[in-house]
């Protein structure tokens, strides 16, 4: 059988950073209305739940003064600024472009909570570190922040989810290829999980239409994700990993842009257990364990009342 190795189409893909030219991609949309005052109000929509960085420059600006946008939007909707004119008898006539990331550069991470390992409870599980892409196949140098875990199973074994969050993304619609072998290839279902502190997990490597869960539900630990699918025809596998968007410079002198490589960054999470907190290592075997401490870290109070009367609609 020959072997392939199918590459992503960029290695941004890879590191999951999700960034596109608005005007390519439908998923945020900006509207302006000119009002009698001949004021210009600007809005956005947003389809996808989830934090995303985004900025609204304006290259062309007449009978105004100098303004742009550059902050994090969360809900789906709501009010950018407002373009007010200097003469109120002339219109204001403007050009304007706008550019998003998903992530929040401004999160505060919490770099010591406690995880939960992706399986059910009491399971043991092999842990393997990811290559980076970047190092293994286009001699990028070593990225010490890089930070992502492969565990093979023998059966479709289910995920679970390892901290409250919210489902920010799901893609559900690749089948597994079974004509060939390959050690890597971007046609993977996956689930993306923002968290309260602004950090994401990306859980990659599920089985088509064996996804439990939905874009903008709440998710908590212990939570189920959905059913691994087939890996190079021998073995089921899980791709997870944490990260978040860096705090961003969009100064001109520095060259930063919204397509630079480098906007995430992992985190090397610590994961619970009851004689102490670790990280994982390569090659190591671990055991699945949990408690309410654990489970409740991050409820809000009417969570805790609705888990004692339906502790099962947390599952």
């Amino acid at each position: 059988m020959k072997e392939q190795i199918l590459l992503i189409m960029t290695v941004l893909m890879f590191l999951g950073i999700n960034q596109k030219l608005l005007s390519q991609n439908t998923n945020i949309e900006i509207t302006h209305t000119r009002n009698p005052d001949k004021s210009v109000d600007f809005s956005f929509t947003k389809k996808l739940p989830g934090s995303y960085y985004l900025k609204v420059e304006f290259p062309t600006l007449e009978n105004s003064y100098k303004t742009e946008f550059e902050g994090v939007i969360k809900n789906n909707s709501g009010r950018l600024l407002k373009l007010s004119p200097i003469n109120k008898e002339q219109p204001v006539n403007f050009s304007y472009t706008f550019s998003f990331v998903r992530g929040n550069p401004d999160a505060k991470i919490d770099t010591d909570f406690l995880y939960v390992l992706p399986f059910s409870v009491g399971s043991s599980i092999d842990i393997v570190k990811s290559a980076n892409l970047k190092e293994e196949y286009f001699n990028a140098e070593k990225n010490p922040n890089w930070n992502s875990f492969i565990v093979d199973r023998e059966s479709a074994d289910t995920v679970f989810n390892m901290r409250k969050g919210i489902v920010i993304e799901v893609i559900d619609e690749f089948k597994a290829d079974l004509t060939d072998a390959y050690k890597y290839t971007s046609n993977l279902n996956k689930i993306l999980i923002e968290h309260e502190d602004g950090s994401i997990a990306r859980y990659t490597g599920f089985n088509n239409r064996s996804i439990f869960v939905k874009p903008g539900q709440t998710v908590y630990p212990q939570t189920k994700l959905g059913a691994l699918d087939i890996f190079n025809n021998s073995v089921y596998r899980l791709y997870f990993d944490i990260y978040h968007l860096k705090k961003m410079n969009l100064d001109t002198k520095e060259k930063r842009t919204l397509s630079s490589e480098d906007q995430s960054e992992h985190i090397n999470p610590i994961f619970y257990s009851p004689s102490g907190p670790f990280t994982l290592n390569s090659n190591n075997k671990y055991i699945v364990e949990f408690d309410d401490t654990i489970l409740f870290k991050e409820f809000t109070n009417r969570e805790k009342r609705t888990y004692k009367k339906s502790p099962l609609a947390f599952e």
